[in-house]
């Protein structure tokens, strides 16, 4: 019987608890500042300084690790079948990009090569 009670005890604590954090977050709601004049971001101002950082922080990253010599890690067969690959995979992608400036002509180059590399990953 005294194990149910103290059970029932943890419970009711529980819920007294529960209840006061529920009070100190409306409290909280309630006393938070309104700002009437906070300024309107743009949000592709933000996104284009996100985007800038990132390639800042690309950059700083790979610096001079940006020549890396495949003789190290890698033998000539795997190394010549690696080439092979990447360039009918850049052949197709070309094609696919050709195709794809003709079916849309207002589309630009950027778009036109992003969605030729995402067809061509399909298709192989």
């Amino acid at each position: 019987m005294d194990k149910i009670n103290l059970n029932l005890y943890g419970l009711n604590f529980q819920k007294q608890v529960e209840k006061k954090e529920d009070e100190n977050k409306t409290q909280n709601k309630e006393n938070a500042p309104v700002n009437a004049d906070s300024k309107k971001v743009d949000s592709e101002a933000i996104y284009s300084a996100m985007n800038l950082s990132a390639a800042q922080n690309k950059a700083a990253v790979l610096g001079s690790a940006l020549t890396i010599d495949p003789k190290k890690y890698l033998d000539d067969a795997s190394i010549a079948r690696i080439q092979g690959s990447m360039g009918e995979f850049e052949n197709k992608a070309e094609e696919m990009a050709n195709v794809i400036k003709a079916e849309f002509p207002g589309i630009s180059e950027a778009q036109a090569l992003a969605l030729a590399a995402q067809a061509t990953l399909q298709t192989l």
